[in-house]
């Protein structure tokens, strides 16, 4: 499958060609040549609610009519129904990495996504001018030129300062991404995928950030080629992939290169999510997060992401003490106590009937968009 297909019977999938999540779910969908059809979410605001929830990128409706949202379950859910093997991988301890690196590509890097494409003029010109074309123009009566300041202004202000991006946190959300670059062109250096010759969560994960931001914004995927062309290679590879005949031709133990990615992923994400929930316990709007000797002030809190911490909080305590303790020697980042701590976390009250990707969602942020 090149193209979406068009029809009745085909699943809908409601989002944008330049939305983060939507690029993760496309790439998977792809993988498994699986039909859809990609829709706007502008105009119909009214249909996702009533079927999804929330208005975010993306919800899917499924042919037979029912409705889902959030990627990572909805791939988890796909995946179980396709043929063996999976996405997932089936030693525990690769699985649980892969999950690591996945929560990391979707709550952590965003951050640094949003600040490239909306930061940087030229980005956040093209980001504007192509969800406009793409989302407003013939759906709502607004000037073109009103629409796409009223697009910047927006992003800039509720996803870039709104997130705690300011003249002094700039400098570590730019690092972020070179971060990211570094660590994955390593992996690639030695085999086509992060975990081996095949694709995983981890992967696709990854294909959020890098494929919709950080690979087609300008400035960053100018970096992308001149910094890490493995990189740039590896996107265009996860675009066009397909299951392998065989086995998965996964790694058989954690190496030098991944548990880099893996320290790195603690250090950011791992300790945005302990200091998140422990916000959200005292029942704060916004707090100030404090990453690898970084302040980001008053970044939002999101009863969502203290979701995300105790999906991997039940990931780590299924998992088999042999592993626990493998585990353990190479995440070796303080912050990644918190999947093992046992003082208890204010719980999220999300999905408490375990029904995802089928539950009623909520956003990332509140209302979708962080206060400017």
């Amino acid at each position: 499958m090149n193209e979406p297909e068009q029809g009745p019977g085909v699943m809908q999938v409601y989002g944008s060609r330049i939305s983060y999540y939507t690029g993760k779910l496309e790439t998977y969908l792809r993988y498994r040549a699986i039909p859809y059809q990609l829709k706007p979410t502008v105009g119909n605001e009214k249909t996702l609610l009533a079927g999804a929830g929330v208005v975010q990128m993306p919800v899917v409706q499924l042919a037979d009519g029912r409705w889902m949202t959030d990627s990572t379950p909805m791939i988890a859910w796909l995946d179980a129904a396709q043929p063996a093997p999976g996405i997932f991988p089936a030693d525990p301890l690769l699985n649980f990495a892969a999950l690591l690196i996945e929560d990391y590509a979707d709550e952590w890097l965003w951050r640094s996504a949003m600040h490239y494409r909306w930061t940087y003029r030229t980005d956040r010109q093209y980001a504007a001018e192509t969800l406009y074309n793409e989302l407003i123009r013939g759906t709502l009566p607004i000037p073109r030129l009103l629409a796409l300041n009223r697009l910047k202004a927006r992003q800039r202000g509720g996803f870039v300062r709104g997130d705690g991006v300011n003249r002094r946190s700039r400098p570590h959300a730019d690092l972020t991404y070179l971060n990211a670059l570094d660590r994955l062109q390593a992996i690639f250096e030695i085999r086509p995928f992060l975990l081996g010759t095949t694709p995983t969560i981890a992967d696709f994960g990854m294909m959020g950030p890098m494929l919709r931001h950080f690979g087609q914004d300008p400035t960053p995927a100018e970096i992308m080629r001149n910094r890490a062309p493995a990189v740039y290679e590896w996107v265009a590879r996860m675009w066009t992939v397909k299951p392998a005949d065989g086995g998965p031709g996964l790694i058989t133990a954690i190496d030098p290169c991944l548990a880099s990615l893996l320290t790195e992923t603690c250090e950011t994400n791992l300790a945005q999510h302990r200091q998140n929930a422990e916000a959200f316990g005292r029942g704060e709007r916004r707090f100030d997060l404090a990453v690898q000797g970084v302040d980001y002030d008053k970044v939002p809190v999101s009863r969502y992401r203290v979701w995300c911490l105790e999906q991997l909080r039940l990931a780590w305590a299924a998992l088999a003490p042999d592993i626990q303790t493998a585990l353990q020697a190479r995440l070796t980042a303080p912050a990644a106590a918190i999947l093992w701590d046992t003082a208890p976390i204010k719980p999220s009250g999300y999905d408490t009937s375990r029904t995802a990707p089928f539950n009623k969602a909520i956003n990332v942020f509140g209302k979708g968009v962080p206060p400017g």
